[in-house]
């Protein structure tokens, strides 16, 4: 899934109540790659598909939820013929007027909810479709709270199907935090997502999305800032060549270094070592 759309909230949503409820069947399942910026709920009510995430294939039947925060690219596809009844939830964060409630945003896959959970979840989206539908009085706010119980179902219900020793969101955070303070100590090192994701206990997608969340710029962005900011230091303050700089702040290639540094200071690093004010 290297080549992916990313549809915007505007596109698919009203920006005045991002919220949107809609059923689809193997016929209208989005089987293209695709991410969004919003999140997104689908629920199994009928047959069976395939939820790709990444280059995992997950195989979803009926009672199946799955939930994607934005920007983690994923599609489904069909199953052996199967027929589909899949109720798809859009919504951006706005929807739910609560700060914490995604501060661990929801990314399950595949979860199997048992019978009590489908029963629950099942009334949920129909309430929620009615209420979308008529739009009365105070829609937003009955859509808003089922939209909660629903999130708050899909948590306890992954959590309880945890295996043992398996890492929980809440047990992710510091991991993530650990491995930022990693790259901030070996940015000199050739360092690879998919390495760091791991370190984490994410998945690429996952990972990056949470740089986004938690650190406020993307994965490579942030990379190259550190390696950046350490190079000014160099500059300022030794006498090294700007190929041995490029060298010792992880670029290993002096014009990607140059261009970069350009892109970021607005000048080249040898026009930034002749001013005044750079001379320690």
């Amino acid at each position: 899934m290297s080549t992916y759309a990313v549809y915007a909230c505007r596109d698919v949503m009203d920006p005045g109540f991002p919220f949107k409820l809609e059923y689809r069947t193997e016929e209208t399942l989005n089987r293209v790659p695709h991410a969004h910026e919003h999140f997104q709920i689908c629920y199994l009510q009928r047959g069976v598909c395939l939820h790709y995430v990444e280059d995992q294939a997950y195989l979803m039947s009926k009672g199946d939820l799955l939930a994607i925060p934005p920007y983690v690219p994923h599609r489904l596809d069909f199953y052996k013929g199967e027929k589909v009844n899949l109720v798809q939830v859009d919504f951006m964060p706005i929807v739910l007027d609560t700060e914490d409630m995604l501060a661990e945003p929801p990314f399950f896959p595949k979860i199997r909810l048992s019978g009590d959970y489908q029963v629950q979840v099942e009334q949920l989206l129909s309430r929620m479709n009615d209420e979308h539908l008529r739009q009365e009085p105070g829609y937003r706010h009955l859509i808003r709270a089922d939209l909660i119980r629903l999130l708050v179902t899909a948590f306890r219900q992954s959590d309880s199907l945890s295996p043992p020793g398996e890492t929980s969101l809440e047990d992710r955070r510091p991991l993530f935090y650990e491995t930022v303070r990693y790259m901030e100590a070996h940015y000199a090192d050739s360092l690879k997502l998919e390495e760091l994701a791991q370190r984490a206990a994410m998945s690429p997608s996952y990972f990056s999305y949470m740089f986004k969340v938690l650190i406020g710029q993307p994965f490579t962005q942030y990379l190259n800032d550190i390696r950046i900011r350490k190079a000014l230091d160099l500059l300022r303050s030794t006498e090294l060549s700007v190929i041995e700089i490029s060298v010792a702040t992880g670029f290993n290639n002096a014009s990607h270094f140059n261009r970069m540094f350009r892109k970021s200071v607005g000048v080249s690093p040898l026009a930034y070592r002749k001013q005044p004010h750079s001379i320690s």
